[in-house]
């Protein structure tokens, strides 16, 4: 075997081999698992045959001694990870607001407050370092929410736009108004916001939380996004009250308007709450309902149960090795990115499946939950690949030294390298430097 002992370049279209490599089980077709020889629990041994920007085969057979070949040594490769909720606007504002010990509602009101001095150039700046961040850790896609808080589109909405198309071709830009519900009572106000956000080829969102007349107005919405044919996005429920109305009028409305596999459903916290009982039978109509679940645990444990001068009891985290059980398909995202709301992030979904992973007791995060940061997100953002390695699809890869979940998240930055199109990415971190300006 011709070996190198480094990951080096690729040329564009050349055929090449990565030998040796270990790929978790949740990340391959039924028909490429059985025909790969297990390298410990949850990963297969599998050299991976690379060509024209896209994976050829994957096999465990002796690779032609002629072929590029690069060693990975029993390192885990993945495909690229998808980030399914975050808020570009907003990212590395905290250092300036000067408050890192926010509750959730001063985080919104402090954050509210620095959004009235933002110009096209600010946002442009904090945002597009923010993609530069997520390309060098391996994301391929990744939806923003935008804060939209009257009728007429937010300055950033037409950042967003503009960032989407130069993005094209590195990141796949996805933009999500998230709108105060209580805006939806304004009957104009309403469909000048769901027509904005249909012209704009985004996703339609808002907040939603214990309030009067909440069940009218999520009606509202629906109804408008079944008029426009948009996709829904909703932070439902943030909070630790025994309350989750949210939540289950959302599951209520999306099988009453046909809308299953097209509504996507962030933080759940009030999840936590519930008996088992309870928990059951509402997990199973999220599940028959196609609802997506998007767990934010950098946020809820930085936000939920804060009270000044004590440690919080609670996590806040929604319960996700339930919601999984019931067949609720499960993703972990970023959320903010030092800001008031989190003020340590930096867009990496490695650090947040690995604090998730401590945080919400999970086992085996390589090898049992990496679905939640590539194929989950994937289908929740209804991408054309849903991140299942197999013959054919894109050759959009982390490449990561560590061999398990041991490794890998106790080294969480150790030896990354990240592929697009069959070609190694050059892509660095930007230096926060580059914010003080």
């Amino acid at each position: 075997m011709v070996s190198r002992s480094s990951i080096g370049a690729s040329r564009h279209g050349e055929l090449f081999w990565l030998c040796n490599a270990r790929v978790p089980d949740s990340l391959l077709a039924p028909s490429d698992r059985a025909a790969l020889p297990a390298a410990g629990k949850g990963l297969r041994s599998a050299h991976l045959c690379i060509a024209d920007g896209r994976v050829r085969s994957l096999t465990a057979a002796q690779v032609p001694t002629e072929a590029p070949q690069f060693d990975l040594r029993d390192g885990v490769v993945t495909s690229a990870w998808v980030e399914a909720h975050t808020h570009l606007d907003k990212s590395h504002i905290g250092p300036r607001t000067g408050r890192d010990d926010n509750s959730l509602q001063e985080a919104i009101a402090v954050a509210g407050q620095d959004r009235a001095g933002w110009t096209e150039a600010d946002l442009l700046h904090r945002m597009d370092f923010s993609l530069r961040a997520a390309l060098a850790h391996g994301t391929r896609a990744l939806r923003t929410h935008l804060d939209w808080t009257s009728a007429p589109p937010p300055l950033a909405w037409r950042v967003a736009q503009g960032l989407r198309n130069t993005w094209a071709g590195r990141i796949e830009l996805q933009l999500s108004s998230i709108c105060p519900l209580p805006l939806f009572a304004d009957g104009p106000a309403g469909k000048a916001v769901a027509h904005a956000v249909a012209q704009g080829q985004g996703v339609l969102g808002a907040s939603v939380h214990p309030m009067p007349g909440q069940r009218d107005l999520l009606a509202r919405v629906f109804a408008l996004a079944r008029d426009t044919d948009l996709d829904l996005d909703f932070h439902v429920d943030e909070h630790l009250q025994d309350n989750t109305e949210g939540m289950r009028t959302i599951a209520d409305l999306t099988l009453r308007h046909g809308m299953e596999g097209r509504v996507v459903c962030g933080h759940c916290c009030a999840l936590g709450t519930l008996e088992a009982a309870d928990l059951h039978v509402l997990l199973g109509r999220f599940a028959q309902a196609g609802i997506q679940m998007v767990s934010l645990p950098l946020a809820n444990l930085q936000l939920q149960d804060r009270q000044p001068g004590r440690t919080p009891r609670l996590r806040g985290i929604a319960p996700l090795r339930e919601a999984a059980a019931a067949g609720v398909p499960v993703s972990i995202a970023s959320d903010n990115v030092r800001d008031p709301y989190v003020p340590y992030a930096d867009l990496d979904l490695l650090q947040v499946l690995t604090v998730t992973a401590l945080a919400a007791q999970l086992p085996d995060p390589i090898e049992q939950w990496i679905s939640s940061i590539t194929c989950e997100p994937a289908r929740a953002l209804r991408l054309d690949w849903d991140g299942i390695l197999r013959p054919g699809c894109p050759a959009d890869l982390v490449v990561l030294a560590g061999r398990s979940s041991h490794e890998i998240c106790s080294r969480p930055q150790a030896a990354r390298r990240v592929m697009r199109g069959g070609r190694w990415s050059e892509s660095a971190l930007p230096d926060y430097r580059e914010l003080d300006v």
